[in-house]
C-alpha cells in the first residue's frame, strides 16, 4: 500500500509550484485530480516551443505523472458547482492562484469548507495570502530575488542577469507544501478538522537559506563572498589527473589527520587551529593549497573517490549535469527513469528520492491528456451518464 493510497486531492494549480506540490503526493500514491480550465488549461503543457517535443513539454509532462484530468468551464456556475461537489469527496485542495482569485470565483477556503468541513486547502503563492507583495505578479525567478538567492551577476556587456544555478524558490515552496499537507492529514486523522494552509515560495526560500542567513542576522556577514576573498584549502574542490573534480571536506582534525596519514604527507597534518572550533577550513593558507593542488593532481579522480571511502575521508566526486544518469550513486539509487508519455514519446525523468522499505517507485499512470479523465471523475462523484453528457453538450466541461 503507498503511503498516501486513499488520500484523494483537487488539484486546480498550473504551471510549477502547484504541480510540483501535488507530483510529490501522487507519487506517494494520492489520487491527484488535475484540473484544467476549459478554455486555457495548463500553458506549461505545451510552453515556448510547442512542436519540440509532439505537442508538449518535458516539464510539464514530469510533474503531472500519476494524476487524472479534468477540464471545466470555470466561467459557468455549473462548472464551479461540479468542483464544489467533487471536494465533498476529497481530502485536499491545493490552487496557486493570486490570493482571492479563488474566492472570486466562489472556490475560496470557506466555500470549499462548507461543501467539505474537514477540507485540507493548500494556497501556494510566490509571496503569501497577505503582506505587501501578496498581490505583485511573478514568476519563479523572483521568489529568488526577494529572498537574496538570485545573485545580480554582471555580463560582458556590463548588464546584469540572474544567477541561480541552484534549486529555485517554486521548488522549495512546493517541498514546504506537500510537506504541510502530509502533516495536516495527520491532523485530519485525528481530530477530524481540516485546515487553510498560505504556503508562500519566498518565504521557504529564507528559510531553505538558513545555514546562509544566520551569520547574516546575528554576526554582521554581508552573504554571498566572492569566492576569492576566503580561500579554503581543506574545504573545496581540486582537479584530478583526468581533468575532473574531487570536493574534499577534511575540516575536522580527525579527519585531516587521517588524510595527510593517507597521502603520505604527515608534515601537512600541523597546518590548522582547532583550539576555537571544532573545524578549521585552511582558509587563507596559499601555500598549503598549492601542496593540495599537487597532491589532487597525482590521482584521477576514481581513484580519489576509492581512497575517500576506503580511509573515511570526508568529501565527494563532482559529476556535471550532464553525467548525472551515469554516476554509479545515483544509478544504485534508481533517481532516473523513463517514462512513457504515449503520443509524447518517451522521456529520461527524476524519480522521486522518497524511498519506502520494499516499495519502490512507479509511474502507476502516464501524464493524462487534457480532460481525459472527466467522464470518470464525475462518474465517481455520483452524476448519471444523462448529466455527464448534458454538462459535454453545453461546453461546461471537456
Amino acid at each position: 500500500m503507498k503511503l498516501l493510497e486513499g488520500i484523494k486531492v483537487l488539484d486546480l494549480s498550473r504551471l510549477i509550484p502547484g504541480p510540483m506540490l501535488t507530483m510529490l503526493l501522487a507519487d506517494l500514491g494520492a489520487d491527484v485530480i488535475k484540473v484544467e480550465e476549459k478554455s486555457v488549461g495548463d500553458y506549461l503543457r505545451t510552453g515556448s516551443e510547442p512542436d519540440k517535443w509532439g505537442g508538449s513539454t518535458p516539464m510539464f509532462l514530469w510533474m503531472n505523472r500519476n494524476k487524472r484530468d479534468i477540464s471545466v468551464d470555470l466561467k459557468a456556475p455549473e462548472g464551479r458547482q461540479l468542483l464544489l461537489d467533487m471536494a465533498k469527496s476529497c481530502q485536499v485542495v491545493v490552487e496557486g492562484a493570486r490570493p482571492g482569485v479563488e474566492a472570486k470565483l466562489g472556490l475560496g477556503y470557506e466555500d470549499m469548507r462548507a461543501a467539505n468541513p474537514s477540507i485540507i486547502y493548500c494556497s501556494i503563492t510566490g509571496f503569501g495570502q497577505d503582506g505587501p507583495f501578496a498581490q505583485l505578479a511573478t514568476h519563479g525567478g523572483a521568489y529568488d530575488a526577494v529572498a537574496g538567492l538570485a545573485v545580480p551577476y554582471q555580463t560582458k556587456d556590463g548588464n546584469y542577469v540572474q544567477f541561480r544555478p541552484y534549486p529555485h524558490g517554486l521548488t522549495y515552496g512546493s517541498w514546504a507544501g506537500a510537506m504541510a499537507v502530509c502533516a495536516a492529514l495527520v491532523k485530519a486523522l485525528r481530530t477530524g478538522e481540516g485546515a487553510n494552509l498560505d504556503i508562500s515560495c519566498s518565504d521557504a526560500t529564507i528559510a531553505a537559506l538558513g545555514q546562509e542567513l544566520l551569520p547574516v542576522l546575528n554576526d554582521g556577514e554581508e552573504g554571498w563572498q566572492d569566492p576569492n576573498v576566503d580561500i579554503s584549502a581543506k574545504y573545496c574542490y581540486y582537479k584530478t589527473k583526468d581533468d575532473r573534480f574531487m570536493l574534499i571536506q577534511a575540516i575536522e582534525q580527525h579527519f585531516w589527520v587521517h588524510f595527510c596519514e593517507v597521502i603520505d604527507r604527515p608534515d601537512l597534518a600541523s597546518r590548522g587551529d582547532w583550539s576555537v572550533s571544532r573545524m578549521d577550513m585552511g582558509s587563507g593558507d596559499e601555500e598549503l593549497r598549492q601542496e593540495m593542488v599537487k597532491t589532487f593532481a597525482t590521482k584521477t579522480q576514481a581513484e580519489w573517490t576509492n581512497i575517500f571511502i576506503e580511509n573515511n575521508i570526508a568529501g565527494a566526486p563532482y559529476y556535471p549535469l550532464d553525467e548525472l544518469t551515469e554516476s554509479p550513486l545515483f544509478k544504485a539509487r534508481q533517481m532516473f527513469v523513463d517514462q512513457d508519455c504515449r503520443k509524447y514519446g518517451t522521456i529520461k525523468t527524476v524519480a522521486s528520492p522518497i524511498k519506502v522499505s520494499d516499495d519502490g517507485f512507479e509511474i502507476r499512470k502516464p501524464t493524462p491528456y487534457k480532460g481525459e479523465h472527466t467522464d470518470e471523475v464525475l462518474a465517481e462523484i455520483g452524476y448519471s451518464q444523462q448529466q455527464i453528457a448534458d454538462l459535454r453538450e453545453r461546453g461546461v466541461v471537456v
